[in-house]
């Protein structure tokens, strides 16, 4: 019985029941129509046997995190019973970033500490990494100057010479964030 392992049949997918409806948890009771006997048996049944009752599945599951998220909306087809993946407008992936985000993971990285160092040795960096505080204090607030961000962060990657580690810290700080939806590191 499918609410009898909860874990069992949760891990086994979502499927979509024969209406074409949105994926759901193999039911432990399920009547095929009306007047029909109620089967107790489809958390036992196999993929095949499901399939073969017209229930669709495993589902590939849309990414609910992650860049996906930053990037497209995802909507459930009931003709084609998937989801159709439609990007979002630009103002919607620029209402989406997670700025706070962001900086607690720079914080904690290598590269942040490169940047620090630099900043401490040359003016530049001073005045570069002052900037780019303050228009992520502004952006934390809901006031991103978005071109003037990324000119700081092209200015930032082309003037500190960071590893390929480091720039992969960054790299995963601006995709875990969604800021890779609109900023660029080069």
């Amino acid at each position: 019985m499918a609410y009898v392992d909860l874990a069992a049949t949760e891990a086994r997918g979502r499927y979509s029941p024969p209406n074409g409806n949105d994926p759901q948890t193999i039911p432990d009771l399920w009547r095929p129509a009306p007047g029909e006997e109620v089967r107790t048996d489809l958390p036992d049944l196999t993929d095949a046997e499901l399939n073969a009752l017209d229930w669709k599945g495993p589902i590939q599951m849309p990414p609910f995190s992650g860049t996906s998220y930053f990037t497209h909306d995802h909507q459930w087809n009931k003709e084609t019973r998937e989801y159709d993946a439609t990007e979002i407008p630009e103002y919607e992936k620029q209402r989406r970033v997670q700025y706070q985000q962001f900086w607690d993971k720079l914080l904690n990285t290598n590269a942040y500490i490169k940047i620090k160092t630099a900043a401490s040795q040359s003016l530049l960096a001073n005045t570069l990494a002052t900037e780019f505080i303050a228009l992520m204090s502004d952006a934390k607030r809901g006031q991103a100057n978005i071109v003037k961000i990324q000119e700081v962060l092209t200015e930032i990657v082309s003037g500190i010479t960071f590893t390929t580690e480091e720039l992969a810290e960054i790299q995963t700080a601006f995709t875990q964030s969604g800021m890779s939806a609109i900023y660029t590191l080069e």
